[in-house]
C-alpha cells in the first residue's frame, strides 16, 4: 500500500518527516528530492522525502543529477 500524505513521527520529543521512498520506508528523512526538475517524464512526480540508503539508491539511478535539498532539523 502506497501512502499518500506526509508522515512525521516523533524523535528526541522534534517531529521529523519520515522517508517516503516506495510507501513502506519508516527511516528518518534525510534529503527533499524534486525528481520533477529532471525530464518530461518525471514532470507529474512532485516531491519528495528520503532517508540516507533511498537516497543513495535514487543518486545513483539518476546519475548524479538528481536536484535535492538539505533538511535542516
Amino acid at each position: 500500500m502506497k501512502r499518500i500524505s506526509l508522515l512525521t513521527k516523533t524523535l528526541n520529543g522534534k517531529r521529523v518527516n519520515v522517508c517516503d521512498y516506495g510507501g513502506i520506508c519508516t527511516n528518518k528523512a534525510y534529503r527533499e528530492v524534486y525528481p520533477m526538475l529532471l525530464k518530461r517524464k518525471f514532470k507529474k512526480r512532485g516531491w519528495s522525502y528520503l532517508c540516507r540508503k533511498h537516497f543513495q539508491q535514487e543518486f545513483k539511478r539518476f546519475k548524479g543529477k538528481l536536484p535535492y535539498s538539505t533538511l535542516d532539523h
